[in-house]
Order: C-alpha cells, then sequence, then structure tokens
C-alpha cells in the first residue's frame, strides 16, 4: 500500500485529502471524523475499531465505513466572498433553550450576545459549532427536565453571501452540515490551537497540523484495545494444549497440534464414528498391552504413588478445614466464652462494692490461696480462713471488722462455686483445639516431590493445587484472628477440594502405565500403540473436535488482530506531518503569528514560534521565549498569556483564507485576567472592521469595552442578552440588560415603562398606578447617575474599568452652570418619589400624572441630547 505524499497542494486539508487515498477504509473514516470535530470520543473510537476489523475479515461488523472526501473540507466561497450569520431561529429540542426565539445577528459588523451562566448562552454555541467548523463540537442533549423531551434537535440558520443575497439553511442534529456553513468558524477554550503537551513547555499546534496528530492517537488508541483484546485472547488459550488430553500418534492428535487460523475442521475429522467394534478392539489392546509391565509404566506408577501421597495430606486438609471442624472452633470458642462471661458474673455479684480492680481474676485467685496457706502455718494450732469478725488478719495484723468479715467471705464463696471452674475447663479445651489446629503445617513444601512431578505432568491441576492450599492457609489464619477475638470483615471461605481431581490424576497415570506394558517387540509394538492412540483419540472426538473448532475461531481472531494492529503503524503519518509541517506552515505563517501576538499581547509576551518535536514524531512548534531560550515557558506565561497564543494562532490560520468569513467566539475571554482582556477586545473590535464578528460571552466588562472600541471605529454593533424564564433558558432580548443599557436605550425603555403605567392611570388602578410610578422614577434617578458616567464625564472613568480614557478629559469642559441646574433638579424630583429609606407615617406624596411624568424623562433626553452636542462640538 502505498502512502507517497504529493508534491504540492494548496493548503493542509487538501494535502491530508490526497494522502488518505491511499489510506484503509477505516483510517479515512477516522479523518473524516477528525476534520469534522476534532478528536473522536469514546462511541466513535469503538465504531472506528469496529470498522478496522470488519476490513480484516469481521462479518458481525454491520457498520459501514465513510471516507474523507471534499464534501467533508471547509468550505472556501472564493477570493473576496466571505459567508455571515443573519440569525437562528425555530430552534428545537437544544438543551433548555426556549422554543419560538429569534436571535439575530449584525451581518457586517460585530455582534454581542450578553447572558449569564446558565442563560443558555451553551445551547446556542453548540449549534454553531455543530452547523459550522469548530474542533470539538461537543454533545447536543435535550433538557434533562422535560420528562418527554422533543426529538433530534434542530434549527433554521439565514445566513448571507457576499453579494447580499440570504438563504435559510436547515439544521438537524446528526445530519451532515450544510458544506457553504463550513466557512464559519467557532472559537472557544476546547477550539484553541495551543496546548500544554509537557510540564514546562508549550506547544504550538497550527490548525490542519493537528490532524495527523490526531490520527495517530487514533491508531495509538486502537493498537491499544486491540493489544489488550489480544492479551485476553491468548490467555483463552485452553488448557489441553499445555496438557494434551489426546495422543501425539493419532491422526486427529497430530492435526489437534498443528492447528492454526484457517485449518478444516471437516478435513480433519475421522471419517466413520465411534463404534461398538471399536470399543471391543480397544478394550482388547489394553489387555494385550498390560501384560509385561516396561520400565517407563514403574515410573508412571511411581508418579502415581507420589500422587496418592498428595491426595492423602490434601485430604487431611480437607477434613481439618472443613466447614464442620471450623464450626466446631467457633464452638469452643462460644463456650470459653459464655462459661467465663457466667464467671465474671458470678464474680461481680461477690465483689460488688469494691473498690480494688481485677478482684476476681486468676492473679487475685492465687493470692487469695496463698494468703489461705500461710494462715494455717502462721501459728500453729492454725487460724481459721477467711477470718471473722473480730479476729485479727494473719496479713496485716489488724482486727476484721464486721464488713469486712462479710465481705472476705463472699470472696470464698466465689471460690467455692464452680462457674469460674469450669470457665477455665472450656478455656483448656479451646486452647487445646487451637493449638491443634494451629499445628496444622499447610504449605506446599509439605507435599514438595509430588507437587514438583504434578506442576511439569499437569500444570493446571498443580496450579489449582496450590491455590487450594493457599485458601487453606488464609482460612488458617483468618480463624486463629476470630480465636483470638478479632474481627474479620470479610472472611473467605475455602476453595472447592482437589484431593479427588489428584486421586483422579493418579487413576489416570496408572491406567496410561499399564498402555505401555506392551506384549510386543519393535516395529509391531509402534503399530499397535499407534492403533491405540487413534481408537482413544477418536473415542474422544466430539470433545476433542469441540476443542479444535474453538481453538481455530480464536486463533482466526487472533490473525485478524495482527492484521489490524499492522496497520495502526504511524511511520506513514509522521512523514505526512513532517509534509506538511516543511512545505505548508511557511514563514509567511510564522511572521503572521507574531504580528498577532504582538496585537494581542504587546511587548507583555515576547515568545516566537520554533519548529519541535512531538507526539508520535508528529511535528509541533514550539513556543519559546526570545529573552531566554532555555526558560521553562509554562510557568513564565500565565492562563490569559497563552489563551492570547491560542488567538495568535487561530487569527493567524485564518489570515490564510482568501475570504473573509464570521468569527463566533464562545467566551474568549472567560479566564483572561483584565490586563488581556481589554487587548482581546481591541483585537476583535478591529476584526469586526473587516468581517463579521459574534461574540458570546458573560463578563459585562467585556461587553463594554467591545462595544466602545467598535464605536470609536464606527463598526456597526448589535446587542443582545439572553434570561432565563420559569422551565427554559434562552430567552432573547434585543439590546443589554437595565444596568448595561446606554442612555438612550434607557430613555427609550423609560418612555415604554411611562405609557405602561399610563394605562394603569386610565383604568383607576391607583395602586397598581403608584407603584409603577415607583419604579420607573427609581429607574429615572439611577439613569440620571449614570449620565453622570457616560455624559458628564464623558466616559473618563468608568465603574470596574481598568483604565481611564484620558483622551475624552478634554469633552468635560462643555458642562456650564445650567447643566448642573437642570441634572438637579431631575435628580431631585426622582428623589421625591422614590423610597430610598423608610419614610415617615405622613410622607405619603401623591404620584405625578402621565404627563408629568414624560415631562421628566423629556427632561433628561433633552438635557443629555444637548450636553452631547456641545460635548461633540469640543475640538
Amino acid at each position: 500500500m502505498s502512502d507517497t505524499i504529493p508534491e504540492r497542494t494548496d493548503t493542509v486539508l487538501n494535502t491530508v485529502l490526497s494522502w488518505s487515498q491511499n489510506r484503509p477504509l477505516w483510517q479515512r473514516d477516522a479523518l473524516r471524523r477528525i476534520v469534522l470535530g476534532g478528536y473522536p470520543d469514546e462511541d466513535s473510537l469503538r465504531e472506528i475499531l469496529a470498522l478496522c476489523k470488519k476490513e480484516h475479515g469481521d462479518q458481525t461488523v454491520t457498520l459501514t465505513a465513510q471516507s474523507l472526501t471534499t464534501d467533508h473540507l471547509p468550505v472556501d466561497p472564493g477570493a473576496g466572498e466571505s459567508v455571515s450569520l443573519g440569525k437562528i431561529e425555530n430552534v428545537v429540542g437544544v438543551n433548555q433553550l426556549a422554543n419560538g426565539q429569534t436571535l439575530e445577528f449584525e451581518k457586517s459588523g460585530l455582534t454581542i450576545v450578553y447572558g449569564q451562566n446558565g442563560t443558555g448562552k451553551s445551547g446556542y454555541t453548540r449549534i454553531l459549532k455543530n452547523a459550522c467548523r469548530s474542533r470539538h463540537a461537543g454533545e447536543i442533549m435535550p433538557d434533562v427536565y422535560n420528562a418527554s423531551p422533543s426529538g433530534t434537535a434542530s434549527g433554521e440558520l439565514t445566513i448571507f453571501r457576499a453579494e447580499g443575497a440570504s438563504e435559510v439553511i436547515s439544521w438537524k442534529n446528526g445530519d451532515d452540515p450544510a458544506e457553504i456553513l463550513s466557512a464559519i468558524t467557532v472559537f472557544d477554550r476546547e477550539a484553541a490551537s495551543v496546548h500544554v503537551q509537557k510540564k514546562n513547555e508549550v506547544w504550538f499546534r497550527p490548525f490542519g497540523l493537528d490532524i495527523p496528530d490526531d490520527l495517530a492517537g487514533v491508531c495509538q488508541d486502537i493498537k491499544m484495545r486491540l493489544t489488550t483484546e489480544k492479551e485476553t485472547l491468548e490467555e483463552k488459550r485452553n488448557e489441553a494444549f499445555a496438557s494434551p488430553i489426546w495422543s501425539s500418534r493419532s491422526a486427529l492428535g497430530k492435526s489437534l497440534s498443528a492447528l492454526s487460523h484457517d485449518t478444516d475442521i471437516a478435513a480433519i475429522t475421522p471419517k466413520a464414528p465411534f463404534s461398538q467394534t471399536d470399543e471391543a478392539r480397544l478394550a482388547k489392546l489394553n489387555a494385550d498391552l498390560a501384560q509385561d509391565p516396561a520400565v517407563a509404566a514403574r515410573a508412571q506408577r511411581d508418579y502415581a504413588t507420589q500422587l496418592d501421597l498428595l491426595e492423602t495430606y490434601l485430604k487431611r486438609i480437607e477434613q481439618a478445614f472443613s466447614v464442620e471442624a471450623i464450626q466446631l472452633l467457633n464452638a469452643h470458642k462460644k463456650s470459653a466464652d459464655d462459661a467465663r462471661g457466667a464467671a465474671n458474673t458470678a464474680a461481680s455479684g461477690a465483689f460488688l462494692g469494691s473498690a480494688l480492680e481485677g478482684v476476681g481474676e486468676s492473679v487475685w485467685r492465687a493470692l487469695w490461696e496463698s494468703a489461705r496457706v500461710y494462715s494455717k502455718v502462721a501459728q500453729n494450732d492454725g487460724v481459721e480462713f477467711p477470718p471473722t469478725s473480730g479476729d485479727v488478719c494473719v496479713l496485716c495484723h489488724q482486727s476484721i471488722d464486721k464488713k469486712a468479715a462479710e465481705r472476705m467471705h463472699g470472696f470464698e464463696g466465689f471460690i467455692k462455686k464452680d462457674t469460674d471452674t469450669k470457665a477455665a475447663e472450656a478455656e483448656r479445651i479451646l486452647q487445646q483445639a487451637e493449638e491443634r489446629f494451629r499445628a496444622i503445617a499447610v504449605h506446599i513444601n509439605k507435599a514438595s516431590a509430588p507437587y514438583r512431578s504434578l506442576k511439569s505432568s499437569h500444570f493446571a491441576l498443580a496450579r489449582r493445587v496450590l491455590r487450594y492450599i493457599a485458601s487453606a492457609r488464609r482460612v488458617q489464619r483468618q480463624t486463629l484472628a476470630i480465636l483470638r477475638g478479632k474481627v474479620v470483615s470479610k472472611p473467605q471461605k475455602m476453595l472447592a477440594p482437589v484431593a479427588d481431581l489428584v486421586r483422579r490424576e493418579a487413576e489416570k497415570i496408572r491406567a496410561y502405565a499399564a498402555s505401555l506394558d506392551d506384549a510386543y517387540e519393535g516395529a509391531a509394538r509402534e503399530v499397535v500403540l499407534d492403533e491405540l492412540a487413534d481408537l482413544q483419540d477418536s473415542k474422544q472426538r466430539p470433545e476433542l473436535l469441540d476443542i479444535a473448532t474453538k481453538e481455530v475461531a480464536r486463533l482466526a481472531t487472533l490473525k485478524q488482530i495482527d492484521d489490524c494492529l499492522r496497520e495502526t503503524a504511524t511511520t506513514a503519518i509522521t512523514r505526512l506531518g513532517n509534509e506538511i509541517a516543511d512545505n505548508l506552515i511557511t514563514p509567511r505563517m510564522r511572521d503572521r503569528f507574531q504580528q498577532e501576538i504582538v496585537k494581542l499581547a504587546g511587548s507583555r509576551v515576547r515568545v516566537e514560534v520554533v519548529r519541535s518535536g512531538g507526539r508520535f514524531g508528529s511535528p509541533q512548534y514550539e513556543v519559546k521565549l526570545y529573552a531566554n531560550q532555555k526558560a521553562k515557558v509554562h510557568d513564565v506565561l500565565s492562563e490569559g498569556e497563552q489563551t492570547c497564543v491560542a488567538l495568535a494562532s487561530y487569527l493567524a490560520e485564518l489570515a490564510n483564507a482568501s475570504h473573509h468569513s464570521a468569527l463566533v467566539f464562545d467566551d474568549p475571554v472567560s479566564s483572561l485576567d483584565h490586563r488581556w482582556r481589554s487587548k482581546v477586545a481591541k483585537r476583535l473590535a478591529s476584526e469586526a472592521g473587516v468581517r463579521q464578528v459574534v461574540v458570546f460571552t458573560h463578563d459585562m466588562i467585556f461587553v463594554n469595552d467591545l462595544a466602545q472600541l467598535a464605536a470609536e471605529r464606527n463598526t456597526p454593533v448589535a446587542l443582545a442578552h439572553l434570561t432565563r424564564g420559569q422551565d427554559v433558558v434562552g430567552i432573547v432580548n434585543k439590546d443589554l440588560p437595565w444596568t448595561a443599557s446606554s442612555i438612550r436605550d434607557r430613555i427609550d425603555k423609560l418612555e415604554k415603562a411611562a405609557r405602561e403605567a399610563k394605562r394603569l392611570f386610565e383604568a383607576h388602578n391607583d395602586e397598581g398606578y403608584k407603584v409603577a410610578v415607583a419604579s420607573l422614577y427609581n429607574r429615572l434617578r439611577a439613569t440620571w447617575e449614570r449620565a453622570l458616567e457616560d455624559i458628564v464625564f464623558a466616559n473618563v472613568i468608568m465603574r470596574h474599568r481598568d483604565y481611564i480614557n484620558t483622551k475624552d478629559l478634554k469633552r468635560v469642559v462643555a458642562l456650564e452652570e445650567r447643566d448642573v441646574q437642570i441634572f438637579q433638579s431631575g435628580f431631585k424630583k426622582c428623589c421625591d418619589f422614590v423610597d430610598a429609606h423608610d419614610p415617615s407615617r405622613g410622607h405619603d406624596p401623591e404620584p405625578p400624572e402621565p404627563d408629568g411624568i414624560m415631562r421628566d424623562i423629556q427632561m433628561l433626553k433633552d438635557w443629555s441630547e444637548a450636553l452631547r452636542g456641545k460635548m461633540n462640538g469640543v475640538a
């Protein structure tokens, strides 16, 4: 199979497509998935593996490979042409997005879609990622909170071509998207072309160059899965091939010993079935061969005798560790515990009130008996023990009072009772049983000679014997632990007995020894032995053919896996990556990257792109510091700076396109600090001057920066924000939320609110009108305050912005005394109708009538427009 790379192609993707024509179908299918959606997910990898197996004969696979074609490559509309988004509407079945919404875009400038977390931004961006070009489209799910979610996700996208013609494209999740949409690209953190491949370095991966890298990764993944399957299959080889149950003399036995993946089972099947005549002949041969024992037969019998010893040893373990034996030990333990409990109970009664610890225990008993003996020899005539009231204690030589005498007689009563004696006896029985159990030698060395012989002749049975003895050792340890009072959380049980298996093996060995006893000499003996072998294997033909059938199937699968493994080599893919890097990632591309990084980060990020090695030999470009090539870039660049590098690479790649189609950015500053946010805003606003740019973001400061920078360039700007409903998200609102709206937008909203209040007034809904007016004047007062920031101070200083716009400071001089007076008047009137603090009980002003409200709004409108006009006239 050839993997030669064409000498000249125009683009990275065309190079990949041409190269893929001579690759296996499963790799061509993998390339299609990579180009359309980035590195395959787990389900896709399983399908690619199945396609690889199908290509090598797995007839159980019903999938069909879909090769990479020109239809899957991003469309280049042609020089000077571009494609822009008009709107998204009629969305159904996408997350919790509300139905009936229309999200419109400014087709020749900047569109900013603002939304807090959980308002539906991800839903709309996932539609664009699936319909347009994105390295990581992500999964679109239905509304998980809906008991009966809608069917397949779908929607309609309106696009505009360069000449202004519009087109409505129906999109359905899972279907191949329209080709023209691939001209629109979506950027987010996952689609960035910068990846941290090592802890201390940052690697730059130009778009398209990661395709060979991803294909190599797929090959490595497929190789790993195939290797795991191969290891599993190799372990499933029937143990009969290690210890054959057939004869190497028989025709069937020879075939079984030479099985391969293409063995024809029908060809090795004996022609005639085993008959009664064959059975009689087999019995006669065995009888004849058993008449004269040979030396070999004696050796086999000696081996069988060794197995008898092993059987005896295993039987002893089997009896000692049987369920009944363990239960008896536990019964001794329980009896001893119960007896000792009874003795302790008796002691508690006898020693009630004693202040000393240990009274009644064995040490105390020994002391008590010593006192008894001493009392007898302390005086010639002896002393009564224990002493009674009024006697003198022979130990302390003090008079015994009544209470002491009662206590000592209670002690003596405890001694005379038999509860402690019974406890001691039960403990003695337990101790003897435990010692006998402990003395059982459980180790394979106790049967080393027969075990070694068994291991060489029947490895599987030897392994079972070893495991059985090991389980006995574990049971012995845990049983002794239980007898010592320890708690064993998960007690293990003995494995199934193996003594009978050993006995049967010994019987088989003896039968085999008998078959070696031959009354014939030389060639005659060989003929008889061959006939005997054929009859013996013919008799077990069903079992042997079943083993053979499964083994051939196993070998065929192993052959299939080996064939697949050969195609996972990445050498050809490495050559492709090197060819792309050398011929297509040109100095112009690197220069453009440098221009972009300067625009985004200025002199703060002084980096360059240097050709370096890469994963599986796929080339990469390493980001190095100009000042110190050996510095660890990852330790120097912050996450925000790395994102600037990602944006620089993304924009540099787009510079090579012959068109200026729309760019969509999904939260491009989600992880940036303020130092980089303004730089990114400036760059995107600049790009919106030459093509459509759509930005989804939750950062209001970023929104303000984008909108202001676009306005300074006279770039058309469309604003929208998304909100949540009761059970849905993604409700589209034109402009921005109230807190982010401009003065003009706020005045427009206030006029609409005044008209709504007028309807309440005309309906004589006094209370509703009063509440509406209070809310309206609260917003009107806030707008007067915002006017100070936006108009009076010309946005020189803005709250939460990280810089001062000094170039507009000169416009502030346009403010006159009359402007101040109007502001104070309008602001004061708002305060009269807003309860910023709890009012007095006597303060309950009547709200103004609707005409008065409109005049107050008009005052703000006239004042702001007039002041703007004067400021704009400042040179």
